[in-house]
């Protein structure tokens, strides 16, 4: 689902795929256990910067996603005369800004579509900017595949996706999606169980130990 944003504000994310990251050295994982009895699927969110999106997990399956920080890309893309301009990747690891502009090159008579780095504002925060008239989608990605995507309509103000070390965890089980659940455990078990508290049968939570 793709979801226009308004700058200024904390993004409206649209997902895509997930991020299969491999562990590690010293990294402090995140457990993911399904008790249902039915195929899971998991995303884990960091902030608003996914970690991982739609994890598969057989019945009474583990695994382990690692918390450390690990590399980025972000690409922008925008439309000009009917054109469709992508930028050169940036990395990124943690806390970064980035700024979308178009650019007069005068010795060539045109002009390039380019991605910046820019310092971020706030330690916390990836954040986007654009100087161009049309809008602007950044997409991220993770061992090369995109992960989420961040709309920018208005130039001159800053977009951003909150990083803070603030997890927030859910599950689509049997086809039901859960309840979100958080935590800022980087070491958390987060199981699937079956819900008993409630009187119908199929509901399924999401418990933190």
């Amino acid at each position: 689902m793709d979801v226009m944003i308004v700058s200024n504000k904390q993004a409206n994310i649209s997902f895509n795929n997930h991020e299969a990251n491999q562990p590690q050295e010293n990294a402090m994982p995140i457990n993911l256990t399904n008790k249902t009895g039915y195929q899971a699927y998991f995303t884990v969110l960091k902030g608003d910067l996914v970690v991982a999106e739609r994890i598969e997990l057989m019945a009474d399956a583990t695994v382990e996603i690692p918390t450390s920080p690990v590399t980025r890309s972000v690409v922008a893309e925008t439309v000009l005369e009917d054109n469709i301009y992508t930028s050169a990747p940036l990395d990124f690891i943690g806390a970064a800004g980035f700024l979308a502009q178009v650019k007069q090159v005068n010795a060539q008579g045109t002009y390039n579509f380019e991605l910046i780095e820019v310092g971020p504002t706030q330690p916390n925060q990836v954040q986007f900017q654009k100087t161009c008239l049309a809008p602007v989608v950044f997409s991220i990605t993770g061992n090369g595949k995109l992960l989420q995507s961040v709309f920018v309509n208005n130039s001159f103000e800053t977009t951003f996706l909150n990083i803070a070390e603030n997890y927030t965890f859910k599950a689509v089980v049997n086809g039901i999606t859960t309840e979100p659940v958080q935590t800022n455990n980087p070491e958390a078990t987060i199981s699937a169980v079956v819900d008993t508290s409630s009187l119908e049968n199929g509901y399924f939570t999401l418990v933190i130990s």
